[in-house]
């Protein structure tokens, strides 16, 4: 067991080739293109701790996360978990050991589950896969003692995904990521294709479950109101690259990069405080050209030629991180109040 951060994330990286064929780029003329997914991304993770990505729509969360538990190689940089390597090769045996400590939660509950299987079958494969339970019957022990932990009846195993509901698709789908007793659980919007009441059951009962089994989670997601319920500390990202990162209790109080700003300010304002809000204007650039210096650069209201040329990099601004020239040099207010 290592006794820095449970997860570190180190210049973390991954570049797409969505080029056409090569015989017709020679046909037509075509140059290559690379898709930029995520660059430069550093950040850590303690034990116990809800670490949140948050950003528009193809900012890069997903693609962070599935570099992390494996499931895509990066093009740069590295992931350690526990103090092993998530891409040398010299720690093939500890990674494949460190595998059974990690568990992926995915968005869609219909499309994640095996309509085939009965649920006691998709929640013991992990069971069968490490070799945790040996008989059918330790298997089917278990299993019964699962459904309950996440709200369903033990009788539930017996059936089929498509009798279940969204929620409880999503409950069978954290029994399965509990099966092979996870230290750290991946929640890939876990909650978006649920109704908002079904939402609030959902999360509450990863946070019971958090704090029963001390489970490390990555939380991603682009609804803030959940984020706000569920992490420590946030991460925003956009197009590939974090922006800002920084407790949350801090950024929901006092967001410091331009495009946090937009973001909180383009959630309903429930208790009518009448303070000046501004929703997020224009669109993300493409990541297969993004423009040159700051990528924000073209929907920030307080862009300057700087923005336009250098890329920022992230820099303690008070007790956050910020990828921001103007407020790291205090030409844009570090408080939004002054913004």
């Amino acid at each position: 067991m290592s006794t820095g951060p449970f997860l570190q994330v180190d210049n973390l990286g991954c570049v797409f080739d969505v080029s056409r064929r090569w015989l017709n780029r020679v046909i037509e003329g075509l140059p290559r293109r690379l898709l930029r997914a995520a660059a430069g991304v550093t950040f850590s993770i303690e034990r116990r701790e809800t670490f949140a990505l948050v950003g528009e729509s193809g900012s890069g969360k997903s693609t962070v996360a599935r570099m992390m538990v494996g499931l895509i190689a990066p093009t740069t940089g590295d992931v350690v978990i526990d103090g092993v390597s998530m891409t040398d090769p010299r720690q093939a045996r500890e990674r494949r050991r460190l595998r059974q400590r990690i568990q992926m939660v995915f968005q869609d509950p219909y499309a994640s589950l095996n309509p085939r299987w009965r649920a006691r079958d998709i929640v013991a494969e992990p069971l069968r896969a490490y070799g945790l339970a040996g008989t059918r019957q330790d298997i089917d022990a278990e299993v019964g003692a699962l459904l309950p932990l996440v709200g369903l009846d033990p009788a539930d195993g017996a059936k089929y995904p498509h009798e279940f509901s969204g929620g409880q698709r999503q409950r069978i789908a954290l029994a399965r990521a509990l099966a092979s007793r996870p230290d750290f659980v991946v929640c890939d919007e876990p909650t978006s294709a649920l109704d908002v009441s079904v939402q609030a059951q959902t999360l509450n009962l990863m946070r019971d479950l958090q704090e029963r089994f001390g489970l490390t989670y990555l939380f991603i997601s682009h609804n803030l109101a959940v984020v706000r319920h569920m992490a420590n500390r946030i991460g925003v990202m956009y197009l590939g690259r974090l922006v800002e990162v920084a407790d949350a209790r801090e950024l929901f109080g006092a967001p410091k990069h331009p495009y946090t700003r937009m973001l909180l300010a383009a959630v309903p304002d429930l208790t009518l405080s009448g303070r000046a809000r501004k929703a997020v204007a224009g669109e993300p650039p493409s990541p297969i050209d993004p423009p040159a210096g700051c990528a924000f650069h073209p929907r920030c209201p307080h862009a300057r030629d700087q923005c336009r040329t250098e890329l920022p990099q992230l820099a303690v601004v008070q007790s956050s991180q910020v990828a921001c020239h103007g407020v790291a040099e205090g030409w844009i207010p570090a408080s939004p109040s002054g913004a």
